[in-house]
C-alpha cells in the first residue's frame, strides 16, 4: 500500500473497528481502502519532510519500528481528523496528545537527540561550529 506501512500497520495500532468507521465517511459498512491510502502517502510524506535536508538520506533506506510508529499514527490521526465530527467524540484530547507525543519523538530525531538506525545523509545539517 505505502512504501514503508500499510493498512495493517496503522489498525495495529487504532485497532481494525477504529479504521473501519474513520475511514467510511460514506457509511458504506466497510472499510475506505482509498482513504486509507491516502491517509499512508500523507503520513509517509510528512515524516519524510520533516527529517529532509537533516541527518538520513530521503527516501529512508528502511523503515525502523520508530519511522514505521510516527507514521501509523499520523496516518490513523489522519484518518480520524478528517472525517465528520459526531457528539459522542469524546476521543479529542487522548488523540491531542498522542499529537503532541509524535511532534516531540520526531523533534528528538531531527534535533539530535535520538538516532535512528539507517543510512545517513552526506548533506545532514551541521551541529556544532565549523572551523576554517
Amino acid at each position: 500500500m505505502g512504501t514503508y506501512i500499510g493498512q495493517t500497520d496503522v489498525e495495529n495500532v487504532f485497532g481494525e473497528d477504529n479504521i473501519e468507521t474513520w475511514s467510511d465517511i460514506d457509511n458504506s459498512g466497510s472499510t475506505d481502502t482509498t482513504r486509507v491510502t491516502v491517509a499512508i502517502a500523507f503520513a509517509e510524506s510528512d515524516v519524510e519532510d520533516r527529517f529532509r535536508g537533516g541527518d538520513y538520506a530521503i527516501p529512508f533506506s528502511s523503515a525502523v519500528q520508530a519511522l514505521k510508529d510516527f507514521m501509523s499514527k499520523i496516518a490513523g490521526l489522519w484518518l480520524y481528523e478528517s472525517r465528520p465530527r459526531h457528539s459522542s467524540d469524546d476521543n479529542n484530547e487522548y488523540y491531542s496528545k498522542m499529537k503532541e507525543q509524535i511532534e516531540m519523538d520526531i523533534e528528538a530525531y531531527t534535533s539530535g537527540q535520538r538516532r535512528l538506525d539507517i543510512t545517513r545523509s552526506e548533506t545532514g545539517t551541521p551541529r556544532a561550529p565549523i572551523v576554517v
